[in-house]
């Protein structure tokens, strides 16, 4: 990477004097050419940039090549394209962002004709699993919020897909936060097939000139003494019911603290006992099964059968305990008006026979408190943190000149709410909250369209103090942020590192955490902030990884590249290829079947089985893989059966492809007329481009009409 006086990194695929030199960037760089990296940076630290340069140098090596770069949203994979455009000395017309929007045809032809392709993954995942599109000729794929490959995500789809097909992979995962420790670290290793760890903080020699500090405060503030005994009362129910669990022995006595996970955990693994006890999980050994419980020294299905305990009757009392442990939370950690929302959600359950909301609901406790806020009045229930927050907001304005602020909450709710409190406070201000798509009926959220046009106005200038939830978490390029207000604490390392990178960009950084005493809070903090100590351990340490060391590379052989792909052969080849994507998706699904199948042949668990005289149907028929692959193709119903004769169905025509009968009709010589009269007849009824070929092919499909290559020939008129 060539630089000009130290000031600005400089390419022969970069604009000239775009880009600021930073020493911590070019040396990342230099480790990441030729192996697959995953890059751990604190927000702020320009992890987009090191995208930018990696594609530079791995178009220079090969200029032929594609690079992909998967974002998890829209608002991210917009963000990219522009950032592609703004730095790279690339056509425009070369950059291209893919969403599932875009159809599939027109994906194909963008994928054929552009050089750098910016996307969700899960559209990538299809138009692959279905062969529009292949990863042989793309030299670098980037992937961004990399910490999300874990599962079923279509990231871990993607990078076996490219490892397998590319004879040079070159893979980059980008990320503020792998993981809370060092399991789900070698996990994401693993799935990414990464060489390379390189991890970065805010004091390294070669970062520390480029950032600014920034400072946190944690402001405690002390309950309302109204407000803790309402929560008292509440708490005094739930151990109450608690005390039937402790006495089965289902709950350990006199634990510290009893959270929402232990009885999440507790109907997990009932769940899973008795799926498993019954025989419904085949795939799952003695040794995984014990894995996957929650509670493994005492089991919970044991305890259950010792005591001859209800089963049905545990899980609605877990549902009472949760719903309980949430509604405290509200109480505590939020604002009275979330919690008697919830109470009202309670007494909807309970009116519709729901016996774990109908307990609550019918119990003196709730009927107590429910007196107490209806003959007092509601505002001396408020919460200290709103005035708290007030009191940031004005230090903010009035010491550090500074009305650029972030406030993250984690619920929609309390999101709408303090928007139009500090709307209401400081009038001045111009606010706007910044949520999520909607993830239910009732739940009006913003599309990823909104949530641009809000960070564009946030960039802007037009909008002063965004009120957050942790859809504003991740990657988005929110400049001159020089405040984070967390209403309450997170429990995650993840989404503590992502908040908090929102600040100290481009000058000193504050960062605020509310956190009320003897609540949730407290404990939420603490782990937050252990688990990413854990995490600093395992960065900073990498060699305790296994990374992978079996990247076999050649060089990319571009000779194979095929033709472009015209539009017109995409039209006119439409159910062909769509035959053949199902083919291929069925193919894969089978080869997944025939891969499973084969390793369950070679486990321990298979050789105990037949050291146990338990003989495999495989055995009897001597089932191969050719005949196991023609019995899967019947089972998923792709063989062919002498099908029964349909009744013939009447066509309807289009009124456009009548419209291009008739012309030719009209104005044909002995049945004939050119091609070129012809498209200017039709232009004359406004069917030109897609439109005129779609409905042309169909009316020779249909054999109305008859295209030769000069000409455009009539066959039949239509009834």
């Amino acid at each position: 990477m060539q630089t000009e006086v130290s000031r600005f990194f400089n390419h022969p695929l970069l604009k000239k004097n775009r880009i600021f030199y930073r020493q911590y960037q070019n040396n990342i760089i230099k480790r990441c050419i030729g192996r697959n990296s995953l890059i751990v940076l604190p927000t702020g630290l320009g992890k987009t940039i090191v995208g930018i340069l990696l594609v530079s140098e791995a178009l220079e090596k090969y200029p032929k090549s594609k690079i992909i770069i998967l974002a998890p949203t829209r608002p991210l994979v917009s963000q990219h394209k522009d950032s592609c455009e703004t730095f790279l000395n690339i056509a425009s017309n070369l950059i291209t962002s893919f969403t599932g929007k875009i159809s599939p045809e027109k994906r194909i032809l963008l994928f054929n004709n552009s050089k750098i392709i910016v996307s969700t993954p899960q559209v990538i995942k299809n138009d692959v699993e279905r062969g529009r599109y292949d990863l042989k000729h793309v030299s670098l794929i980037i992937f961004d919020e990399a910490h999300r490959t874990r599962g079923n995500y279509a990231y871990c789809f993607i990078s076996t897909e490219y490892f397998n097909t590319c004879q040079d992979p070159l893979i980059l995962g980008l990320t503020a936060s792998p993981g809370k420790s060092y399991l789900r670290i070698q996990e994401l290793c693993d799935s990414l097939f990464i060489e390379n760890v390189i991890f970065k903080t805010y004091e390294d020699k070669d970062v520390k000139k480029y950032i600014y500090d920034i400072d946190t405060y944690l402001e405690f503030v002390d309950l309302p003494i109204k407000v803790i005994e309402l929560s008292a009362v509440w708490y005094n129910l739930f151990e109450k019911f608690l005390k039937f669990f402790i006495d089965k022995k289902l709950l350990p006595p006199n634990k510290r603290y009893y959270s929402k996970l232990d009885f999440l955990g507790i109907s997990r693994d009932l769940t899973l006992s008795l799926k498993y006890e019954n025989g419904y999980l085949p795939e799952l050994s003695e040794e995984d099964y014990s894995d996957a419980l929650f509670f493994k020294t005492d089991r919970i299905i044991d305890k259950v059968k010792e005591h001859s305990l209800n089963i049905q009757s545990i899980f609605s009392y877990c549902s009472s305990f949760i719903s309980l442990l949430h509604a405290k939370d509200l109480l505590e950690s939020q604002n009275i008006t979330l919690f008697l929302t919830f109470l009202e959600k309670l007494e909807w359950k309970s009116d519709q026979d729901i016996l774990s909301a109908k307990r609550i609901v019918n119990s003196e406790h709730f009927k107590f408190i429910k007196n107490n806020l209806i003959q007092n009045n509601i505002n001396d229930y408020s919460h200290p943190k709103i005035e708290k927050l007030f009191s940031i907001i004005t230090e903010e304005i009035e010491d550090y000149q500074n009305n650029k602020m972030i406030v993250f909450t984690q619920y929609r709710a309390m999101a709408e709410l303090l928007k139009n409190l500090i709307e209401e406070r400081f009038e001045s201000l111009r606010v706007e909250k910044f949520i999520g798509q909607s993830s239910s009926v009732n739940d009006v959220g913003f599309s990823q369209n909104k949530q641009i046009e809000i960070i564009k106005k946030f960039k802007e200038g037009t909008l002063d103090i965004l009120v957050a939830t942790s859809v504003a978490e991740e990657g988005l390029d929110i400049p001159n942020v020089n405040a984070i207000i967390f209403y309450e604490p997170v429990p995650s390392e993840i989404r503590l590192i992502q908040r908090r990178g929102r600040t100290g960009r481009y000058q000193a950084g504050r960062c605020y955490l509310l956190i009320a005493k003897q609540s949730i809070d407290v404990p939420f903090y603490k782990a937050a902030e252990r688990k990413e100590l854990t995490m600093n351990s395992v960065l900073s340490d990498s060699k305790q990884l296994d990374l992978c060391n079996v990247v076999n590379r050649e060089e990319i052989c571009f000779k194979e590249v095929s033709n472009k792909i015209s539009e017109y052969d995409l039209i006119k080849n439409y159910k062909e290829r769509r035959i053949r994507e199902k083919e291929l998706l069925a193919n894969r699904s089978i080869e997944e079947i025939i891969t499973e199948l084969d390793n369950f042949a070679h486990s321990e668990e298979f050789k105990r089985f037949k050291n146990a005289g338990v003989t495999f149907y495989s055995d009897v028929i001597g089932l191969d893989k050719l005949k196991l692959k023609t019995s899967i193709l019947k089972l998923k119903g792709n063989h062919k059966e002498k099908k029964k004769k349909m009744p013939e169905r009447k066509i309807y025509l289009n009124h456009n492809v009548k419209t291009l009968i008739r012309i030719v009709k009209t104005y044909s010589v002995d049945g004939k007329m050119s091609l070129s009269d012809f498209k200017e007849f039709a232009e004359e009824e406004d069917i030109i481009e897609k439109k005129f070929y779609a409905h042309f092919n169909q009316a020779c499909y249909l054999g109305y009409l008859k295209r030769t290559a000069n000409e455009v020939l009539f066959l039949k008129d239509f009834d």
